[in-house]
């Protein structure tokens, strides 16, 4: 779109609209004529920087006292490289915990994972690829179907075998962080345990509790690089890959301004994703209009959940904050579990 000419002009057009826009490019109340003008603003002059990119108290500060609604503070701001078009190149809607290009995975603390459940990779046939899936989430509660698309995605890759010649030998579900700050977050532990009650009857899914034991919340990108590090361990030299299982509701994140950093995006995506499908989702489209989906395309495994169920997690808290029952939504050991503990009253 066409630049304003300078950045005086600018500032009338935003000193115009009476209030501080600290999470978002546009202020939620503005009139339209002002908002055709804003848009055509540069990102790095036209947002006074959220959490996500500057984390001090004083980008927090910086619209104090009468300057105008959109603050020109290009010194405090801490660009990015340039990104491909509809991805990063806005402001985020919402701050991240933590600046989001913080940590490395050789910062993090090292533990193990559990191999109980993981089928013995040497026994996978000679030109099938090994697969781990990897769901990584709040998980506050975990429902039937955060378990259930770990099923419909291993039935994908065994109806298509003669296509895609991998076979899934394991799937992990990894709580995230209570650093993450989503709202209805229980207690790691909690969480970690009524995944693992979820999980009590599954012989090839495990719980994964390497984020939550974590000092700080962990960019998904380092889940993958750690999970592939340590399923390398005991693959016996045999080349197995590491791929994120995920709902539609991620591939749509990832196509969100701000959401996630382009770097990290290449990163899953090389590896292969599985999205899981639900009605009224459209991630085909989000791929044709999207640079960097659609140049991993052919790593994006789209997969159909015919039997669908919408529980949530959201869904379940407010019923039992109700009083109302949650059975068949969840696993009869997290429903027991809740209860004993007294979780989302």
């Amino acid at each position: 779109p066409p630049q304003p000419r300078n950045l005086e002009t600018t500032n009338l057009i935003a000193s115009n609209q009476g209030s501080c826009m600290h999470h978002s490019l546009l202020a939620p109340r503005y009139r339209s004529t002002a908002a055709l003008l804003l848009s055509c603003v540069p990102a790095s002059l036209a947002l006074c920087p959220p959490l996500a990119f500057s984390p001090s108290s004083a980008s927090r500060q910086c619209c104090a006292g009468n300057t105008p609604s959109a603050c020109f503070t290009p010194t405090r701001f801490h660009p990015r490289p340039r990104a491909s078009r509809g991805l990063v190149s806005m402001a985020a809607k919402s701050s991240l915990p933590f600046d989001p290009e913080s940590g490395s995975l050789e910062s993090k603390l090292h533990f193990p994972i559990d191999t109980s459940k993981l089928q013995d990779i040497s026994k996978v046939p000679e030109g099938k690829k090994p697969v781990v899936l990897l769901a990584c989430g709040s998980y506050s509660p975990p429902t039937v179907m955060h378990m259930r698309i770990f099923e419909t995605a291993r039935d994908h890759f065994r109806s298509m075998s003669e296509y895609l010649n991998v076979e899934v030998v394991g799937g992990f579900v990894c709580p995230v962080h209570p650093a993450y700050g989503k709202k209805g977050l229980a207690p790691p532990e909690d969480r970690v345990e009524m995944v693992r009650r979820s999980l009590a009857s599954s012989d090839w899914v495990s719980v994964e509790d390497w984020e939550v034991k974590q000092g700080e919340w962990t960019r998904t990108r380092l889940s993958l690089d750690r999970m592939q590090a340590e399923v390398n361990k005991v693959s016996g030299g045999r080349e197995t890959g590491v791929m994120l299982l995920c709902g539609a509701d991620i591939l749509d994140s990832m196509v969100t301004p701000g959401v996630w950093m382009e770097k990290d995006l290449r990163g899953i995506l090389s590896r292969g994703i599985v999205c899981i499908k639900r009605s009224g989702s459209d991630p085909e489209k989000l791929i044709q209009e999207n640079d960097v989906l659609y140049e991993y395309r052919d790593r994006i495994h789209l997969v159909r959940e015919w039997v669908e169920n919408n529980v949530s997690s959201t869904a379940v808290r407010r019923a039992v904050k109700r009083g109302m029952s949650i059975r068949y939504f969840v696993a009869d050991g997290v429903l027991e579990y809740i209860a004993e503990k007294g979780l989302y009253q």
